[in-house]
């Protein structure tokens, strides 16, 4: 029953953000370690309110991150709706939207639902064109921590049985954090709070919502992460994994 949600059937696939094709249901992921702030004139990247964000942010990491996401989803939109072509990075905004519970880009007048994600520094974006349900999540495959102790105290039973039935340590690591990031998608694409996903089991959840699930692995020099998309109606969603950023 649960089998397909652990076969990577989400494609990833390494591209220069100059040849992106022009698809709508695109999820962008780039190393923002790479990047160095200090050599971007922030000004004309980002806007008023997004400069105001950014200034705050105390950890070197935290301000690429920050960077990285917006300067993508601009970007994206620029490639995906060719009428903003022109349109200047700095003029774009993103805004967290309370009501929706959704980060929002607003340009010339117009308003994108977007999704955004990151963990050590890897940074993936995406827009939600059709406003439906959709919600994607990443996250580092790490041995380092406890997860056998983590699923016992949060997860399902069920979840449970599946991470401490393999004897190998990596296939258990890997299954809880595909686990955890089917959660966290479906808690992004129904706007419910992580919290209440934990326990629940989230194949049933997936089901309940009538949502899909796609999911694999995307290698980052000598660390792994698992990507998951959930989502309703569209079954075409691909990541690309940008591999430069030339503007």
């Amino acid at each position: 029953m649960t089998a397909h949600y652990f076969k990577n059937t989400l494609s990833v696939t390494p591209i220069q953000l100059t040849n992106l094709p022009l698809a709508n249901n695109s999820i962008l992921l780039f190393d923002a370690t790479k990047l160095d702030v200090s050599k971007f004139n922030l000004p004309d990247y980002l806007s008023p309110f997004e400069l105001s964000v950014i200034n705050r942010r105390k950890r070197a990491q935290a301000k690429q991150e920050y960077l990285a996401s917006r300067i993508l989803l601009k970007q994206l939109v620029k490639i995906t709706q060719p009428q903003y072509a022109n349109i200047t990075l700095n003029s774009m905004s993103t805004q967290f939207d309370e009501a929706s519970a959704k980060l929002q880009l607003h340009v010339s007048g117009d308003i994108f639902n977007t999704c955004i994600s990151h963990s050590h520094g890897l940074v993936g974006v995406a827009l939600n064109l059709a406003k439906t349900e959709f919600g994607f999540d990443i996250e580092k495959i790490s041995l380092k921590r406890p997860f056998e102790k983590l699923a016992k105290h949060f997860y399902h039973p069920d979840e449970i049985a599946l991470i401490t039935k393999p004897s190998n340590t990596q296939a258990q690591a890997n299954t809880f954090f595909r686990i955890w990031t089917l959660k966290e998608s479906l808690a992004k694409a129904t706007s419910r709070p992580i919290a209440k996903l934990l326990s629940p089991n989230v194949f049933n959840e997936l089901n309940a919502a009538t949502l899909s699930a796609s999911s694999n692995c995307a290698s980052i020099e000598s660390n792994n992460f698992d990507v998951t998309v959930a989502h309703k109606k569209s079954t075409d969603w691909r990541c690309f994994l940008i591999t430069d950023f030339i503007l």
